[in-house]
């Protein structure tokens, strides 16, 4: 359930960027595709500097020691933040 909702803002989070394409020309950080190092950029930032960022369609924000399926999806970002929101590291899978 938690990954609908998150898949859910991940696509609000896209549409709301493509909607202000013609205000702003700038280059949004992130990619539609998962490569841990175009990500790295959040290491140590707070959970909330996500929003913004172009990500691939699967997201997966959890805390360090959350419990998380063991399914492989290549495509898939998975962003591990601590108690304080900080995010700690960005893998793929």
């Amino acid at each position: 359930m938690r990954f609908l909702v998150l898949a859910a803002a991940g696509f609000v989070g896209l549409s709301a960027l493509t909607a202000c394409k013609g205000e702003d020309e700038t280059m949004a950080k992130g990619s539609t595709t998962c490569d841990p190092a175009t990500f790295e950029f959040l290491v140590g930032q707070d959970k909330s500097a996500l929003e913004g960022v172009t990500v691939p369609e699967m997201v997966r924000v959890m805390a360090e020691n959350s419990p998380a399926t063991m399914d492989f999806h290549q495509n898939r970002l998975n962003v591990v933040h601590d108690e304080a929101g900080k995010i700690l590291k960005v893998t793929c899978g």
